[in-house]
């Protein structure tokens, strides 16, 4: 936890609360917005410009803590962020944050930055940047080797006429990962970054991510629960078993300690960009020896040969490991088309830096680019030649810490060489040459000729692409022909052809691609053949206010082996069907007045040698309509899919007994919110890592309805005038046995042969008249069940009948019938029927006092599953005295007696509001003060005691809030 002495104002008996607003966290745009303000001439051409040179400093935040005595013993809880921003001078920016939550990243409530503990300091002006505390540092300005990584510790920057040097040093606990996996047919929601499924603590903002091979936008096409470790598609990005996902990311690692050392440098001239960039990772030994390596362990790792070492416990003992590179780029450029780009890089690691025996691989890379017009349309010569190529030594270890180019990433080399990375062993050595030539307008051609080779020609493949572009404003084409012949364990040939083409303007937008393929494969005489063919067709109608899309996949692998025999005859099987999968995906959105859509759907229908034949889908809808001056509105959203994830369930945190707001139901399996002397708070939702991971079929529906006939009929006077009706209906189930959900469960029957899921419903009938009458009808219905190893089910039905009279101003009697009936199957079987009835008066008086009885009777009833009954009553009275100045003072006390007689039998936690049989007395004090708009203060406390409690139950809750 970090923590600032700066805040004195607060008296040490009083606590913050923990849900006051949030803080505005530092927007970057602000800076931008601020040096376009202050650009040259902005100021004269403002009439109420001020002068540049004067401090504008923010300051925004909150301090809380919340101190609560209870009857078990004392629970303390605090809060702060502090945001500084502004400016300190003419083009000079500051940017602070202290955020002290009292968590760490990664936790399984946290799920973003502004969640965490985080701090640091940050001063920017246009020729130098200083930044401390808690910071990302990331390199992509080399083709070899990318760098990205979150620590604590300072980075700084000096530019001058369009260079630029940086540096940084940090420490941190993180570890970085990398996973490539491939979709799953009807699943857009839910992929684990960890490849067991577990959970996992990713450093926010860490990943990166790439379908294809082709790099993902953050928030755009993606999105990651930090808090575990999922991955999400969005926008219509649904990978299928075709596609390959490859993703980066940091995660947290208690006590493996990192020291980071990192620079880059840019100088920047007319015709000439130099680049120098590099790291230095390691861990940090003597940290480490002070936490984690005890003696024995430590002379382990000195003495360490190689192969498997354990600890004393038998465990796998980490090794202290060590990462450093570094990369040198250089471009040329004459006449805005010729270019050379020339690139450097060195490599060295060891996998245990205290052992003079082992060590670690070193290697450089090379890579050079030439090409004489470096243009896309090549205006001033209608010939382009370029050379392109790069040598990697194995020692270079390319995997580690892949470029920003990906020319040796396993996507690639497996879709496009026929070649398994895995397998590459030696040196890596790529040529290319590449002639371009201009057609004609707008028409474009390619001829290009690629070689990949190992040491020795161990491993080759070398591949021929001819290619025909078109590029104009109304429409985009390619075509390509390509030869691949590769040599690894196996020799292949492949012939293949693709084609795409897109109208980009006009109502009427068709599209269409296709890629076919004809692969032989030859290993020792064993032969076999592949077709592969993978088209998609569709359209897009394109309107200001609306927009369609309508497309069709198809993707077919066929195959057949060709096997010589000793007679010297051959042996041709028929072809196969390997795959054959079908897709159909529609998307529709529409912005009107009064209407809102956005849709989704996508149905694949696969067949496959193994598996045989499978459906799946993946959809959603929303939709919203009408509003206020019509006198109608409403919402409709469905959605369904698969999806890979532990169950979420709720996370409860033990605190000292008394001082929470939860308390357990030992009868029905629950967590019982709301009540006096609990000893739990409610954490948020988390996963529940119990239960493993498994690939479950879900669906969601929710509508909901509201309407005011009298706007919508244009009644001014009599009954339509005074009352709304509304309606809402929510269901949404889970199945993991293998059924598909196509829409969820209406009825509870259909819900209990799910894995999990809920239905209810709730509708309303309300009448306001103007003379301050008003009353209302809501019946409602749930039902639940709950993945649990209880057989969790609820279901509960309830009717609720409201009046209230609006004397006039200082008077108010209002009334509260409630019917409700339950059933529960958990620990044990339960049903139980509850009628309840409260009666409130508020007589308001001079002064900001009010007065306010209130009464209540409930009454319940039921049996167990043993057919034994059970039952009670209860009887409140409460008085309830109050003062209110507005934006001041808001206090009240109040006093209750609450009788409750217990008929027979254990009754459930919650049937009876949380009390005990017999008399309980209740006080309850509070008062809230607003000092100013920066500063309040508020104690609230409670005091129990009667026969019905088994002893004296006091608590004491402190609070204060202060704003900046």
């Amino acid at each position: 936890m970090r923590s600032i002495p700066c805040l004195g104002l607060l008296f040490a008996s009083l606590a913050f609360a923990l849900d006051v607003d949030s803080l505005p966290v530092w927007d970057p745009s602000i800076l931008a917005k601020n040096a376009l303000e202050n650009a040259p001439g902005a100021a004269l051409n403002s009439a109420q410009a001020e002068d540049s040179s004067r401090a504008e400093i923010e300051t925004h935040g909150y301090k809380t803590m919340q101190v609560t005595v209870g009857d078990g013993g004392t629970q303390v809880d605090q809060e702060l962020r502090l945001s500084i921003q502004g400016r300190l001078a003419d083009s000079v920016y500051i940017d602070a944050l202290l955020s002290d939550v009292d968590r760490k990243a990664g936790d399984q409530t946290t799920a973003t930055l502004q969640d965490v503990d985080q701090i640091y300091f940050r001063v920017e002006s246009p020729y130098a940047m200083l930044h401390l505390g808690d910071f990302t540092w990331t390199d992509n300005s080399m083709a070899f080797t990318s760098f990205s990584r979150s620590t604590l510790g300072a980075m700084a920057t000096l530019r001058y006429r369009g260079s630029e040097v940086s540096g940084a040093w940090g420490t941190d606990e993180v570890t970085r990962y990398s996973r490539s996996f491939s979709g799953v047919q009807g699943q857009r929601d839910g992929y684990h970054l960890d490849e067991s499924g577990s959970f996992v603590s990713v450093v926010p903002n860490s990943e990166r991510v790439w379908l294809n091979g082709v790099e993902l936008v953050r928030n755009r096409d993606y999105e990651v629960n930090y808090a575990g470790g999922l991955l999400d598609f969005k926008n219509g990005i649904i990978p299928g078993s075709d596609d390959e996902v490859f993703v980066e990311y940091d995660a947290y690692l208690n006590d493996d300690i990192y020291t980071m050392y990192a620079a880059r440098g840019s100088l920047r001239f007319e015709n000439v960009f130099f680049d120098v960039s590099g790291f230095h990772l390691e861990n940090d030994v003597d940290r480490m020896r002070k936490s984690t390596l005890d003696s024995a362990d430590y002379e382990r790792l000195k003495n360490d040969r190689g192969g498997e070492l354990k600890d004393s416990l038998n465990q796998d003992l980490h090794r202290p490991k060590m990462s450093e590179r570094l990369g040198a780029r250089l471009r040329l450029q004459a006449e805005h088309r010729f270019y050379a780009d020339v690139e450097l890089g060195l490599n060295r690691m060891d996998s245990n830096t205290v052992s003079k025996n082992v060590g670690g691989p070193s290697g450089r890379a090379f890579r050079w680019y030439v090409t004489t017009d470096s243009t896309q349309n090549m205006n001033t010569f209608p010939v382009a030649l370029s050379v392109y190529g790069n040598y990697v030594q194995e020692g270079f270890a390319i995997s580690e810490f892949g470029g920003r180019d990906r020319d040796w990433d396993a996507y690639a080399l497996r879709n496009e060489w026929d070649l398994d990375s895995a397998k590459l062993s030696g040196d890596l050595r790529y040529d290319e040459l590449a002639l371009r030539i201009r057609l004609g307008k707008d028409w474009f051609g390619t001829a290009k000729w690629g070689y990949r080779r190992g040491d020795d020609e161990r491993w080759n493949s070398s591949r021929s692409q001819l290619s025909l572009v078109h590029r104009g404003l109304d429409a985009k084409s390619e075509f390509t022909a390509s030869y691949v012949s590769s040599a690894q364990e196996v020799e292949q040939k492949r012939y293949q052809g693709t084609f795409s083409s897109e109208f980009l303007r006009g109502f009427f937008r068709p599209f269409g691609s296709g890629d076919v393929r004809y692969s032989v494969r030859d290993s020792l005489g064993y032969k076999s053949e592949r077709g592969y063919a993978k088209t998609a067709v569709g359209a897009t109608l394109n309107d200001d206010l609306w927009n369609v899309k309508e497309s069709v996949g198809t993707l077919t692998v066929r195959k057949h082996d060709l096997t010589d025999r000793a007679d010297g005859l051959s042996r041709r099987e028929g072809w196969r069907d390997s795959v054959n999968l079908v897709t159909w995906t529609q998307s529709a959105e529409a912005n009107f007045h009064n209407f809102s859509l956005s849709h989704l759907l996508q149905y694949s229908h696969a067949v496959t040698d193994s598996l045989g034949a499978s459906d799946s889908w993946v959809g959603d809808l929303t939709t919203n309509f009408g509003d206020d001056d019509m006198g109608v509105q409403g919402s409709i959203a469905y959605r369904f899919g698969m999806t890979s994830e532990q169950t979420y369930t709720a996370i409860y945190k033990a605190v000292a007994k008394g001082t929470g707001d939860v308390r357990y139901d030992s009868l029905t399996g629950t967590f019982i919110e709301g009540v006096d002397n609990g000893d739990f708070v409610y954490e948020g939702m988390g996963r529940n890592d119990s239960v493993g991971a498994v690939l479950s079929s879900n669906a969601s529906f929710e509508a909901s309805l509201e309407w005011n006939p009298g706007v919508s009929l244009g009644v001014n006077q009599g009954l339509l005038r005074d009352i709304t009706l509304s309606a809402s209906y929510h269901s949404e189930a889970e199945d993991t046995t293998g059924e598909k959900i196509y829409f969820p469960p209406v009825y509870s029957a259909a819900l209990r042969r799910m894995t999990a899921g809920t239905v209810s419903w709730d509708a309303s009938l309300a009448w306001d008249h103007p003379s301050g009458i008003s009353a209302s009808y809501n019946p409602s219905a749930s039902y639940e069940k709950k993945m649990s190893s209880i057989g969790y089910f609820q279901d509960m039905f309830d009717h609720s009948l409201r009046a209230s009279f609006n004397i006039n101003e200082s008077h108010y009697v209002g009334v509260d019938n409630t019917f409700e009936k339950v059933h529960l199957t958990a620990l044990q079987k339960l049903d139980w029927n509850i009628w309840e009835i409260t009666g409130r008066y508020t007589w308001k008086l001079p002064a900001g006092f009010s007065l306010s009885p209130r009464v209540r009777y409930r009454e319940g009833s039921g049996e167990d599953d043993m057919e034994e009954s059970f039952g009670a009553h209860l009887w409140e009275e409460e008085l309830r005295v109050g003062y209110e100045k507005e934006g001041v003072v808001d206090a009240h006390v109040s006093f209750a007696s609450i009788q409750m007689d217990t008929h027979e039998g254990a009754i459930p936690y919650q049937m009876m509001s949380g009390f005990g049989n017999g008399v309980t007395y209740r006080l309850e004090t509070m008062v809230s003060v607003e000092v100013n708009h920066f500063l309040s203060f508020s104690l609230r406390y409670i005091l129990r005691f009667g026969d019905a409690e088994e002893n004296v139950f006091q608590k004491l809750t402190s609070e204060a809030k202060a704003f900046f």
